[in-house]
């Protein structure tokens, strides 16, 4: 199984279990915007929520089986230019595809620290 995971909102993903497919891109833009959900690989997830989503407490993330999205995913490099290759998802995630969800937690300094769910992934 390869696992890639999504950072939302946690509002939005209650909104997601109820509906059963997840249609945001980012936490800021969704599926109809950029044409694809943004994705990461575990080692990238919380080097990604501290340098894009400091701001933001209320996120979580959802660990997805890549072999059960019927949705096309693609491996892409970053259009900001950033080095290494990212999963996009280029359709809605369907939420059967998911095999794990949690909250983001943060250290005294404000920072997202990596769950032990994550580090299992």
């Amino acid at each position: 199984m390869k696992t890639i995971i999504i950072i939302a909102r946690n509002d939005d993903w209650q909104k997601t279990l109820a509906s059963g497919v997840y249609e945001q891109s980012t936490i800021d833009s969704t599926l109809a915007d950029v044409g694809f959900i943004h994705c990461s690989f575990p080692d990238q997830t919380i080097e990604i929520a501290n340098r894009r989503f400091a701001d933001q407490d209320d996120l979580m993330i959802a660990l997805i089986d890549a072999e059960k999205v019927t949705s096309p995913i693609k491996y892409e490099g970053a259009r900001s230019g950033r080095a290494g290759v990212f999963p996009h998802i280029y359709g809605p995630l369907n939420t059967d595809a998911v095999y794990a969800s949690f909250p983001l937690e943060k250290n005294d300094k404000g920072e997202f620290i990596t769950p032990k769910e994550l580090k299992a992934a």
